[in-house]
């Protein structure tokens, strides 16, 4: 009887990591590091860990210091996961970076006033000379009056001001609010321009780990090292990430390439997640941008991966993918890649999935302004947020006749009955009136056919039914003006990137909002590399189709070979940035490595043999592995 040797498990192989870190973790001499930890390495789990050795360590002594352990993750959600793994213990402040930044300035209020009154008297200036060496009249022109009028009204009130406000999930129209990149910006001016703030973050927070710290805002991430830097022997700031998960544009490029030499580094190697087939294909797609490479798990399964290529001229989309799902449910045996729900469809980019969920006119032109991306993606852009966050539940409740609700969402936030305004006023029920009024008004929009956002803003904006979001201003006052330009004067004295874009968004029909709100909020059918990241799935099909790419940040043709790179790249690679491939590489990287059993990727293109020959070539799929046609 031939007895087979069973294999050694090596489920326990990135323990030494854990000890590790634990070794860094004291305050009396604390070491800077950064966690590589790949996807489905369990770096929440080792986030988790290194807490519960400070509070059984260390926990007394800060405790009688009064200090706190630091946690800033990227979502909500994610605060939410991490203080309840740490049993709600009241030693660590766990919180989104927003959160955390405006706990440290918050109490600064003279010197965010003189931060405040510098940074608008720089923009004013700026405008009144772009003002000067434009044409009056034009439709740039307009814009950046109102712009200069707005700002200076801002200025002037801030002597008003004893305190200011700000609020993570809210609006902050207030006068005295701040907004999110205020906040950021003004935080990370700080700790670098004020001594005095370094020793306040470092006298509360001995300790500040970073969760997805590739995707920490790249300013405040370079006050981090500076502070950290300065104060080697009191402080540590621990970084967790993974550089190949990086996905905004806001986050620090080649972070690790930044970290000083004294830094330690330690790495997690084993994916807990991804099925054997799906480590290798996940390790080969990053093997050319760094050497990190995972292996998984001795007790996982084999799990399946399949290329489906398909012409781009494919006219009905649906049926391709749900032919797709079919065939998987046969190769794997499992039934429920024929039911849509239990499967998780990815794109990777933002747009093709607006197309497919009928939100790309909101979409679509807002994502050309680089700066923007972020806070559109996740939900916080003001422009966005003011019609998806304020707008839609009033017209939502109106429409089915909730009285109650439209009334509590006029009292919360119209300017027409505010405590101050009916303080004010000889006569407060007629304020009541009038906004009664303004949202009767806002509703009769729906009489006809679906209004424009356009069309909804200008209602409000006539009515002062809510306060319009500062972005927003400038487009009003352009929708707004009676003035008519002459073309020649506009092709001279154009608009700026971002009117342009929020009057493409305007055109959207509100019923969009609905739909992009579903999608930030993650309750939509499709989803992205942002919505998911962090996130596992049993069956994970990714969609990859060059020809909705539209000209953005992303190239899969470039990616698999099928195209040669462009001068641009060329360039992009000898100045040591990053590339369209780059991108799209973490990007693919990402969703796929989100399959717990099966993956399927979809790649629509205009030469599917040259697509699979490059596949083959790259050695990312066995012939076994492509189906094309």
């Amino acid at each position: 009887m031939i007895v087979e040797a069973i294999p050694a498990s090596n489920v326990g192989i990135d323990d030494h990591v854990d000890d590790e870190l634990a070794t860094y973790l004291n305050p009396e001499n604390p070491r800077n590091f950064f966690l590589f930890a790949g996807a489905g390495s369990g770096k929440t789990r080792s986030l988790v860990k290194a807490l519960g050795h400070i509070r059984r360590n260390h926990g007394r002594y800060l405790a009688f210091r009064g200090q706190r352990v630091g946690v800033i993750t990227y979502t909500n959600a994610a605060c939410d996961e991490i203080k309840r793994r740490s049993d709600f213990s009241s030693l660590f402040y766990v919180s989104t970076i927003h959160s955390f930044a405006w706990e440290l300035i918050q109490g600064f209020s003279s010197d965010i006033r003189e931060w405040l009154r510098i940074d608008l008297a720089a923009d004013i200036a700026r405008l009144n000379l772009e003002e000067s060496k434009g044409r009056a009249g034009t439709k740039a022109s307009i814009t950046r009056q109102s712009q200069i009028v707005s700002k200076t009204k801002r200025l002037s009130r801030l002597d008003e001001i004893s305190s200011f406000v700000y609020s993570p999930t809210g609006e902050n129209s207030e006068p005295n609010s701040l907004n999110h990149s205020e906040v950021i910006s003004i935080c990370a001016a700080f700790l670098t321009a004020k001594p005095l703030m370094q020793w306040i973050l470092i006298g509360r927070f001995p300790f500040l780990l970073i969760d997805e710290s590739q995707d920490t805002n790249k300013y405040l991430i370079d006050a981090f090292f500076a502070t950290a830097a300065a104060h080697e022997d009191r402080f540590g700031l621990g970084l967790i990430g993974d550089v190949m998960q990086r996905i905004y544009a806001d986050g620090k490029e080649k972070i690790e390439k930044s970290l000083p030499v004294s830094w330690k580094t330690p790495e997690k190697k084993l994916n807990h997640r991804c099925p054997k087939r799906v480590v290798e294909l996940i390790n080969q797609i990053r093997s050319v941008a760094d050497k990190h490479a995972q292996v998984p798990r001795s007790d996982a399964i084999e799990g399946h991966v399949r290329l489906y290529i398909r012409s781009v001229g494919a006219e009905n989309r649906q049926a391709v993918e749900d032919a797709i799902r079919t065939d998987m449910a046969i190769i794997t045996s499992d039934e429920k890649w024929n039911v849509r729900n239990d499967c998780k469809i990815l794109t990777l980019e933002h747009h093709m999935a607006a197309r497919r969920l009928g939100f790309d006119a909101v979409l679509q032109p807002l994502l050309a302004v680089e700066s923007w991306r972020t806070g559109l993606l996740d939900g916080s852009l003001p422009a966005t947020r003011f019609f998806s966050q304020i707008v839609l539940p009033l017209v939502e409740f109106g429409q089915k006749d909730d009285k109650f609700a439209v009334a509590r969402i006029v009292r919360e936030k119209s300017p027409l009955v505010s405590r101050d305004a009916l303080k004010e006023a000889a006569d407060p029920t007629f304020l009541l009136r009038k906004a009664n009024d303004a949202v009767k008004n806002l509703l009769k929009l729906w009489d006809d056919d679906e209004p424009t956002c356009g069309k909804v803003l200008d209602c409000i904006a006539e009515s002062n039914l809510f306060e319009i979001p500062d972005v927003l201003k400038p487009v009003v006052a352009l929708r707004l003006s009676k003035t008519v330009s002459k073309p020649a004067d506009d092709d001279a004295d154009p608009v700026s990137e971002k009117v342009t874009a929020l009057q493409g968004f305007l055109e959207a029909p509100f019923g969009q909002i609905s739909l992009y709100n579903q999608y930030v909020s993650g309750l939509a059918s499709f989803d992205t590399h942002q919505g998911v990241k962090g996130l596992e799935f049993e069956r994970v099909m990714v969609i990859i189709d060059d020809s909705e790419a539209r000209g953005f940040m992303f190239g899969y043709n470039k990616l698999f070979g099928i195209e040669g790179a462009s001068p641009t790249d060329i360039k992009n690679v000898k100045e040591g940035k990053e590339t369209g491939v780059d991108r799209t590489r973490r990007l693919l990287y990402v969703t796929c490595s989100r399959a717990e059993k099966s993956l399927s990727v979809v790649l629509y293109t205009e030469n599917p043999q040259a697509a699979k020959n490059q596949a083959l070539a790259q050695g990312w799929f066995k012939e076994n592995e492509i189906d094309y046609s």
